[in-house]
């Protein structure tokens, strides 16, 4: 037996061509207004928490927004009085266990003997910046409030 029907390929309604999808495209986006809303600042810098992290308290680090915008907004000016680098290289002077932390890639202790005074680079910053600030006559007022920016500062200029 032959079949007296010839079989038809599924019909499809055309397809409208390129320019007129792009126009379509074009139009719907005009009619689309973007709201924007104010977002809220993040609370944590950086690439996140690592696996194990510690937590730290929110109490010490977050301020408000309204703490942030009354803050002070500076840069630690470090040519300004050559002291602040000089009690930064007479900390290295008598700390070299400090130096080996701070420019060494390998932290292993020496034969001297000698103890860093912190576990790792951010904290001996912390150290040098609460030596060099704490009773610097223009930056101890700010040095309680935002320890954490001196510390950053004081990096930077070691590293720098």
């Amino acid at each position: 037996m032959t079949a007296d029907f010839e079989i038809m390929p599924a019909s499809r309604p055309p397809r409208p061509r390129r320019s007129a999808r792009l126009k379509a495209l074009h139009t719907y986006s005009r009619k689309v207004v973007p709201t924007m809303e104010p977002t809220q600042p993040h609370t944590t810098r950086g690439k996140g928490k690592a696996r194990g992290s510690r937590v730290r308290s929110t109490a010490s680090t977050c301020t408000s927004g309204q703490d942030q915008a009354r803050a002070p907004k500076f840069s630690v000016q470090w040519q300004a009085d050559p002291r602040r680098t000089e009690k930064i290289m007479e900390h290295l002077r008598t700390h070299p266990a400090d130096c080996r932390v701070l420019f060494y890639s390998d932290n292993k202790s020496h034969a001297d003997g000698d103890r860093p005074s912190a576990k790792d680079k951010v904290s001996i910053c912390q150290i040098i910046a609460k030596s060099v600030f704490e009773n610097d006559p223009e930056y101890a007022n700010y040095y309680p409030d935002d320890p954490e920016r001196f510390r950053d500062s004081t990096n930077s200029h070691i590293s720098g």
